[in-house]
């Protein structure tokens, strides 16, 4: 079993790919001088992380954006188109993913939907034994283990706060390519 974790950001980008027992993590890093332009900095990220993607990949989770207020709601501009293109190329792909949130990724490893960068980067180490670098690695690395957990599905001897995130993410969050018959997606 594939699954994918994928953490987006302009600048750095998580990436997690669970293989089995095998697990691939990096960071995809860029800068404004990365590409001539903006749309050319989407479309640099775009095709670095398509091609990282194996085709036979069986579930891909995508960390949802949100939209703060104030000075940083420029920068959330730039996050939210990056977003748009990478589920537009994933979709296009026709590759399944699910759009998770982040206080769903939050609650999924620490147990609730709160808490600071650190806390999931300690709890990652933790509870799933890898050594991310930064808080994209750490993000990405629960996304794909979420993204398994839709694959397997809601385990009796888990935690409720688990349990109660998959059966969310499953029933409520938007998702693409993963032919639910409850929901008439294809």
């Amino acid at each position: 079993m594939k699954t994918l974790g994928l953490d987006l950001s302009l600048t750095s980008s998580g990436f997690c790919l669970l293989d089995g027992s095998s697990i691939t993590i990096e960071t995809i890093k860029t800068t404004p001088k990365t590409a001539d332009n903006d749309l050319a900095r989407l479309a640099h990220i775009r095709i670095a992380i398509m091609e990282r993607i194996p085709s036979d990949v069986d579930m891909i989770c995508v960390e949802d954006f949100f939209a703060p207020f104030g000075p940083a709601a420029g920068s959330a501009i730039g996050l939210a188109m990056l977003g748009a293109v990478i589920r537009v190329a994933l979709w296009e792909a026709t590759m399944p993913f699910y759009v998770v949130s982040p206080s769903q990724l939050k609650k999924w490893v620490l147990g609730k939907g709160v808490g600071e960068k650190s806390l999931v980067l300690r709890e990652v180490y933790r509870k799933l034994g890898v050594s991310a670098t930064n808080d994209n690695e750490a993000d990405a690395c629960v996304l794909a283990h979420i993204a398994k957990d839709l694959l397997t599905g809601v385990k009796e001897e888990w935690a409720a706060y688990r349990k109660d995130v998959i059966e969310k993410i499953a029933k409520e969050r938007p998702h693409y390519n993963t032919q639910r018959k409850d929901t008439g997606d294809a």
